[in-house]
């Protein structure tokens, strides 16, 4: 399986890639939802909500990290607003439920995936 996912790594466009990170951390939030919408949580269930926050994190950085404000202009920056409004909620996420935030930080998350794919198909066709 590293293997085929290296091989996508290397092989796919730039824009494909962050449709990946995107994927990824919708993925992430998905499952730290399924276990926050659960009444009680076993200690494996917490830690398992605490890593996909953690992962999703991750994502959320580097494509903060990845932004060129200079070149992107006013979509760059209003990104960097976006990225660091949903890792100031990934901390808060961490420290307490709440499912909402969790459906809302998807939608933003698969808007954005949407548009990046509308991006990808208008300048590579169909992926």
């Amino acid at each position: 399986m590293n293997a085929y996912l290296e091989n996508m790594v290397m092989t796919s466009n730039p824009v494909r890639l962050v449709i990946l990170l995107y994927e990824k951390a919708i993925a992430c939030l998905e499952s730290a939802l399924d276990i926050s919408r659960k009444r009680e949580q076993s200690p494996e269930e917490l830690k398992e909500k605490l890593e996909n926050l953690g992962r999703a994190q991750e994502i959320i950085t580097v494509l903060d990290s990845t932004l060129d404000l200079e070149k992107g202009g006013e979509i760059a920056k209003n990104l960097r607003e976006i990225y660091q409004a949903l890792s100031n909620d990934l901390v808060r996420l961490s420290l307490q439920d709440d499912p909402e935030t969790l459906e809302k930080m998807i939608k933003v998350l698969w808007e954005l995936k949407s548009a990046w794919e509308d991006v990808e198909k208008e300048h590579y066709g169909k992926p």
